[in-house]
């Protein structure tokens, strides 16, 4: 199951540059509570999965 969720993952510079935003971005964001999903393995190891980043921009997306 592990392996499984893992699949896909990446860390938070890499899952920065996936959405065209700074690291330190993302971390305001992941302190404040929002922007994308991720999984926190340890006390300092975050990390991302890619569908989670592409529903998160998917969602955040604006018409008009």
């Amino acid at each position: 199951m592990t392996s499984a969720l893992l699949s896909g993952t990446m860390n938070t510079v890499a899952a920065a540059e996936y959405i065209g935003i700074s690291e330190a971005t993302l971390k305001r964001w992941r302190m404040a509570g929002t922007g994308p999903e991720y999984l926190r393995l340890g006390e300092r190891i975050i990390k991302y999965r890619q569908t989670d980043l592409d529903c998160w921009l998917l969602q955040s997306r604006k018409d008009g």
